[in-house]
């Protein structure tokens, strides 16, 4: 009976082992298969999310806007002179701000800055994910820093030309990467003494971060949190969280009496982007930094535990997709795109380089109405081509203030583009003014020395010219050009040589230098003085004075000088819209000059007479002025006829 129970006994095992063991063997392949997945998946969206930041950069910041970014670096200033960082270490954060400098200089070339500035945001991207021990398949999550900072680069607007933060552009990037660096620091000790040690120096790094230093104490914090164990000791649970909060608190006032310019109140805001100018602080620029400080205070506490389920990895896949797409909506919705705006910033750009014919094909691309800065930047270039009189009303002059589109900045041109259209108008020391000016309120930069150094070569100040030039010199991409003019320093009649001054000279000097007011209106002050100028040395200059006698429609304004430019032009062809403004005036006003014996092209009767028709047949029809205007734009838009009536309430700022 025992031996049949023993054979039982090894039947029983012999019969329930195999089953056991292919069990084992089937659930070790289903647990191997439901990791792979999960670590594919993770990968994917790590991978998914950097293609993603590395295209939203490059669209953005260069096939969007790169004229920006010129500007932006134009608006900046290095050197690498030691009184710059001087001056920069002023505030706390200093060193950042000299740093953004150094590496704005680059967006000179868009591409060249914006992949350096990419470049960044993927290190800090992915060392953040080292810092915080977070898994791949939140990468996404970890993205959303870099989705502000590119936010916070595209949505400025207009607060470009006001802007305070020296190295603005870079400040941001640097700032979160340098506070992404001083976590890793502290986390690399492993003794809680170690890393108390490691607080107490990040807090010292105050001075040359600023307020990222005490972001980087905030996220220490959270890390510390998110690391405790109900083992803990006191100094884990209590201590290590406690101190950076406290010295978060403690720092910034004991550092404040370092400073001689900063507030008690801002010294724990030092280097956060507040956009303020006078009375005005705009909050909307600033939401993007909000945002970016505050999403990494969850990285600490995102879940670690996401490979044991295959249903979990594909949520978290399909939540971190949808944070990229609404990242995407994010920039779309941010980026400032007024046609206005960008095309403002080229034609300035090709304005300082003399390149006329691309500002006029700028002028001639515009789908709506201009901004005024656009109508004189397009004078400037006909006045040099010497095409004010035969195309000035062939485009658009009607003129419309700037559009910031998010907040209610008050936009002038005395801070945007007067200094260097004072220069091409020959005023020079109003040129001067608002470059000094702007440099005080704003701080120097590469645009307002350019004009500073041209207008003391043009006035004879050679010291000062070569002050400028010198300074122009320590930088990496204007060095050439200030090598070209600095011979003139050394010889000022080799100025005479140089034919980029030859238009400007010739209005300066017949001129002067007079300096009076404008009543921070730089159009209208130009409008003003030319039209009521007269002069009969200079062709160019007397040829000025007639033009803004047209802008100004002043009848008897006008009249002395188109009789002044026959007689200098005696034997030439009378330009078409000195024409037209004649046989306007002389119809509206018979008795202020007589028309009847002037050799008036035929071309210019008819489209006189035309017009004069069309008008009284409109106005016959009970339409009012502006739709009359609106409905003989096509036809005799191009003339003087339809300035002077339909071109009314001129935006001028």
């Amino acid at each position: 009976m025992s031996k049949k129970n023993n054979h039982r006994r090894d039947v029983s095992v012999e019969t329930k082992k195999p089953p056991l063991a292919q069990k084992t063997k089937e659930d070790s392949q289903k647990e191997k298969k439901t990791i792979s997945i999960t670590k594919g998946a993770s990968l994917c969206i790590a991978i998914l999310a950097t293609v993603v930041i590395v295209v939203l950069g490059a669209y953005y910041l260069v096939v969007r806007n790169s004229d920006m970014l010129y500007m932006a670096q134009s608006k900046d200033w290095f050197t690498p002179d030691s009184s710059f960082i001087s001056v920069c270490m002023h505030h706390p954060g200093g060193f950042l701000s000299w740093a953004g400098s150094f590496l704005t200089q680059f967006f000179y070339y868009p591409k060249w800055g914006s992949a350096i500035m990419i470049g960044i945001w993927i290190i800090s991207m992915w060392m953040s994910k080292f810092v915080f021990r977070v898994k791949m398949v939140w990468m996404a999550i970890l993205a959303i820093p870099i989705v502000c900072l590119l936010v916070s680069t595209i949505d400025t607007g207009y607060w470009l030309y006001y802007n305070k933060q020296t190295g603005y552009w870079f400040f941001g990037t640097l700032g979160y990467l340098i506070s992404i660096l001083l976590v890793l620091f502290n986390a690399a000790f492993k003794k809680k003494t170690d890393r108390i040690l490691s607080i107490l120096l990040i807090a010292c790094t105050y001075p040359f971060f600023g307020w990222y230093t005490l972001l980087a104490l905030v996220y220490v914090a959270a890390l510390n949190i998110s690391r405790q164990k109900t083992d803990d000791s006191l100094i884990g649970k209590i201590l290590l969280p406690l101190i950076p909060l406290v010295l978060v608190g403690v720092v910034p006032p004991l550092c404040y009496n370092l400073y001689s310019s900063i507030r008690i109140e801002d010294v724990w805001t030092i280097g956060f982007p507040i956009f303020a100018n006078g009375d005005m602080i705009s909050f909307t620029p600033s939401i993007p930094f909000i945002v970016m400080a505050a999403v990494p205070l969850l990285f600490p506490f995102l879940p670690k535990k996401v490979e044991d389920s295959t249903v979990m990895a594909w949520v978290v896949s399909l939540v971190t997709i949808v944070v990229l797409a609404l990242s995407w909506f994010w920039v779309e919705k941010s980026d400032f795109q007024n046609y206005n705006y960008h095309a403002e910033m080229r034609m300035y750009r090709a304005t300082e380089e003399q390149d006329w014919d691309k500002v006029l094909d700028e002028m001639s691309n515009i789908p709506g109405d201009a901004s005024r800065e656009m109508v004189v930047l397009k004078n400037i270039a006909l006045m040099n081509k010497g095409e004010m009189g035969t195309k000035m009303f062939k485009y658009n002059n009607m003129g419309e203030p700037p559009t910031n589109g998010f907040d209610t900045l008050r936009v002038h041109m005395v801070q945007t583009a007067a200094p260097l259209i004072y220069y091409y108008h020959g005023k020079t020391n109003f040129a001067l003014r608002w470059s000094i000016e702007n440099s005080v309120e704003f701080g120097y930069d590469y645009d307002n020395l350019k004009i500073l150094a041209r207008c003391a070569l043009l006035n004879g100040e050679m010291e000062m010219a070569k002050r400028y030039l010198d300074l122009l010199h320590t930088t990496i991409f204007y060095r050439d050009w200030a090598e070209h003019l600095m011979p003139i320093t050394k010889n000022p009649e080799l100025i005479k040589k140089y034919p980029e001054f030859n238009y400007v000279r010739e209005l300066r000097d017949h001129m002067g230098t007079v300096l009076d007011g404008d009543n921070g209106l730089c159009e209208m002050y130009l409008i003003t003085y030319f039209s009521q100028t007269m002069n009969k040395d200079s062709k160019t200059l007397q040829e000025v004075t007639l033009d803004y006698s047209l802008i100004q429609k002043d009848i008897q304004l006008f009249w002395p000088r188109f009789f002044l430019y026959a007689q200098l032009h005696a034997g030439e062809h009378m330009p078409i819209h000195y024409q037209e403004a004649a046989i306007l005036y002389g119809n509206l006003e018979p008795e202020s000059a007589d028309i009847s014996s002037m050799p008036f092209d035929d071309e210019v009767r008819k489209s006189y007479e035309g017009f004069h028709q069309m008008s009284q047949s409109l106005l016959q029809t009970g339409l009012s002025a502006e739709e009359v205007g609106e409905a003989m734009k096509a036809s005799y838009g191009h003339t003087f006829y339809w300035f002077y009536f339909f071109c009314r309430d001129v935006h001028s700022y």
